[in-house]
């Protein structure tokens, strides 16, 4: 072999080695790429959906709340003191329930979008997990709607069944300060467990 066909040949082999090392480099940066992408993503849909569900905590709370002011009732309704009929205090609660639910009913759309972006990217786990949530909020739906209709019959669908009672009006009803109130520590529990699958990605990032 000449000394121009070595030349020719050595430089064929850095060239080649050249290419290899800048083909693997481009491999490697389009793998961290996407996997820093990814990772912005998954932060991303964490954030999101922690605030969604301590804003709905929030408002579950809210709505709960013992402390009803006379301004949340309709105008002329004197309470239990007055001479409203059973049906006209069944409609003013009605009224406050109402007008308490709009929040929850907003943040559990927004709870819910959020859901769905979570679950797109880590699947049925993160589901099983806001479904707990979800649920409480439907406990307090079937317990406010069971009050109300009680107050509607004079109290009477309750007197077959007073525990019953008891447990939809603290369903409904309960201070943030009581520890020991079934719902309240359900809510607590599915919180938890949200919070439990998504922080890990919180600090991925």
């Amino acid at each position: 072999m000449t000394v121009p066909e070595l030349i020719t040949a050595i430089k064929d082999v850095l060239l080649g080695v050249a290419g290899a090392t800048t083909a693997t480099v481009a491999v490697i940066g389009l793998k961290n790429w996407r996997r820093e992408l990814k990772g912005k993503a998954e932060f991303e849909v964490a954030r999101n959906l922690i605030r969604a569900t301590y804003k709905l905590r929030d408002e579950l709370q809210n709505c709960r709340s013992p402390f009803i002011s006379a301004n949340e009732f309709p105008e002329g309704y004197e309470g239990e003191l007055g001479k409203s009929s059973p049906l006209e205090a069944a409609q003013a609660w009605a009224y406050v329930y109402k007008a308490r639910w709009l929040p929850v009913w907003s943040d559990i759309q927004e709870f819910d979008s959020h859901t769905l972006e979570a679950e797109a990217l880590w699947g049925n786990a993160i589901r099983t997990r806001t479904d707990g949530l979800r649920q409480c909020v439907r406990e307090l739906n079937i317990a406010i709607d069971a009050v109300i209709s009680d107050k509607a019959n004079g109290g009477e669908d309750f007197k077959a069944d007073r525990e019953l009672g008891k447990n939809m009006r603290s369903t409904v009803s309960a201070s943030s300060y009581d520890e020991n109130n079934a719902l309240s520590k359900k809510i607590v529990s599915a919180i938890v467990a949200i919070e439990e699958h998504i922080r890990p990605h919180l600090r991925r990032s």
